[in-house]
């Protein structure tokens, strides 16, 4: 069974973005948003996944450029 997720991009001066994609469609969707970060979007999907463990959510904030933060929430869909 493949893991779908519910996710939510909201970024500084831009409308929010959100949808159902699989890890490798988070991915692709990440990567080609170009986020300011300090780490690949392959990385921080897979802390993001840890810390899902317990309530299912998590939420990964980024103001590395104040005038170009944002904010990714990722839920597991059932």
């Amino acid at each position: 069974m493949t893991t779908r997720y519910l996710w939510t991009l909201d970024r500084f001066g831009q409308q929010s973005r959100n949808g159902l994609a699989t890890e490798n469609e988070l991915l692709d969707i990440l990567n080609g948003q170009a986020l300011p970060s300090v780490m690949p979007a392959d990385w921080l999907l897979a802390t993001m996944q840890i810390d899902m463990e317990g309530s299912g959510l998590s939420i990964h904030e980024s103001s590395h450029n104040p005038e170009d933060s944002w904010k990714l929430e990722l839920k597991i869909a059932r």
